[in-house]
């Protein structure tokens, strides 16, 4: 299946770790298409764990009966902290985002009744039976995650999360996070080591500024 020296990945592991050539690394030696899907897209914190997690279990000895169970588990994306989010317009069965929720269900249902057919499997090791088992219960709970996603894009038409400011349209949203930006504006004014932080800061009031003023027209 490999098709690139374990060298190769162990070089990149050795260095910082650039996303891009660790995702085409990953899609010229990695077994699972979910991942290659993933790693596809625009890198994120958490896309980059699993990419470098999943790059590492390429290059260490495996036992081969669990080897052949498949990719281990994603971890759960981190849980978005601030205010509660906007809601926004329903989404409609051809919301590109629903739709790619529902392919990923799919995939998660697709690959737990393979495990499940794999459970049969005349002479199948303890230890691979553990590990099917363990996979099944893992994508049991990404099912579980995928479909409260699926009904949160239905009713809201989008993922759960904040809202970045630049989608927000409520006035009433827009001033309380002006309010809170103002004061935390101040307290970094007394804190130059955070120089960085108050100038994102910064950014993000004049961006509320220019949201609210045309609605005052």
């Amino acid at each position: 299946m490999q098709s690139v020296p374990l060298s190769a990945i162990s070089a990149w592991l050795a260095s910082d770790r650039p996303f891009a050539q660790g995702a085409a690394l990953y899609a010229a030696a990695g077994p699972s298409d979910t991942y290659k899907r993933l790693f596809g897209l625009a890198a994120t914190d958490y896309s980059r764990q699993v990419l470098e997690r999943e790059l590492r279990a390429l290059v260490h000895d495996v036992p081969a009966e669990v080897a052949a169970v498949g990719p281990l588990p994603l971890p759960e994306p981190p849980a978005p902290a601030g205010p509660a989010p906007v809601p926004g317009p329903p989404a409609g069965a051809d919301s590109p985002l629903l739709v790619d929720v529902r392919q990923q269900l799919k995939a998660v249902r697709d690959e737990r009744s393979t495990c499940h057919a794999q459970l049969t499997a005349p002479n199948l090791g303890k230890k691979a039976r553990k590990a099917l088992a363990m996979r099944i219960v893992a994508l049991t709970d990404q099912e579980v995650a995928l479909k409260a996603a699926e009904a949160h894009v239905l009713a809201h038409g989008r993922l759960p999360g904040k809202v970045a400011t630049a989608d927000v349209v409520d006035e009433g949203e827009l001033r309380r996070r002006l309010g809170n930006l103002r004061s935390q504006r101040s307290r970094l004014r007394q804190r130059p080591e955070r120089a960085a932080d108050l100038v994102a800061v910064d950014a993000e009031i004049t961006l509320i500024e220019s949201k609210l003023n045309p609605l005052k027209s």
